[in-house]
């Protein structure tokens, strides 16, 4: 069974990629692994990881430029960090236990101020109410900008492998 929860959750998975691919140091053309960025990359990943974990909408929220755009699935775009907060703070209150996650990136790179990563993912989830996990795997695509020296979410889309579950 398929709950908001679950696709916010892949929207979790979305903006860590994005905060491995825009707060490790890059360079045109270096990726994931060369030079010291690889362990910058990982340590950036477990503190998002850490934050997801604990519910964090705020420190979430925090990695997007203010005017970001975030395209979760099934549902309509959320527009500028005030109104993504209030997303994740919407579903994190919703009761959905995010049990494990882990990223797949596929292509990792920053030219001038522009940065992109994409990727696959899968995750562990328990809705709220439920007796037993429900996992899922799917891919992402995020863009990043350079703010003020620091690399930020401006746009996130990502989908599920599987099929949207029918309403009920």
């Amino acid at each position: 069974m398929r709950t908001a929860g679950l696709s916010v959750t892949i929207g979790l998975l979305v903006v860590a990629a994005a905060a491995v691919a825009g707060q490790a140091p890059a360079t045109a053309g270096q990726g994931k692994g060369r030079g010291d960025s690889g362990e910058a990359i990982k340590a950036v990943a477990d503190a998002y990881v850490k934050a997801a974990l604990a519910g964090d909408a705020k420190a979430i929220a925090a990695l997007y430029t203010e005017d970001a755009i975030e395209m979760p699935p099934n549902a309509p775009m959320v527009k500028g960090r005030a109104a993504i907060l209030q997303y994740y703070e919407k579903e994190f209150g919703g009761g959905t236990t995010i049990n494990s996650f882990t990223l797949v990136h596929l292509e990792s790179q920053a030219t001038g101020d522009r940065a992109y990563d994409v990727g696959t993912y899968q995750q562990s989830v328990t809705p709220k109410g439920a007796t037993s996990a429900v996992t899922d795997s799917g891919k992402y695509a995020v863009i990043l900008k350079r703010v003020g020296g620091d690399w930020q979410v401006a746009y996130a889309i990502y989908n599920s492998d599987q099929p949207p579950q029918p309403k009920r």
